[in-house]
């Protein structure tokens, strides 16, 4: 029977992988559409430095979660075998 701490580590490790599935799919929507029809064409060229660290904010925390992930389960699996 699994114990309240197996239970608590099986939720965080399914949080740090549903965190950058879902955010990294609406971030990539958002984007789009910010691109496509909220800024205007003429203005696309001056503000990519706002998009681009927006992008990097959210896919940044997208790579952030799965490397705590990889790090924190890799030592766990270590310790299982």
């Amino acid at each position: 029977m699994p114990t309240n701490k197996e239970k608590t580590r099986k939720l965080f490790r399914f949080l740090l992988l549903f965190y950058p599935i879902f955010v990294g799919l609406m971030g990539t929507v958002s984007l789009i559409v910010l691109v496509t029809w909220g800024i205007p064409q003429d203005q696309l060229q001056s503000q990519l430095p706002a998009i681009m660290i927006i992008a990097l904010l959210i896919y940044g925390s997208c790579a952030a979660s799965l490397v705590i992930r990889a790090i924190f389960f890799k030592k766990e699996r270590l310790s299982h075998e």
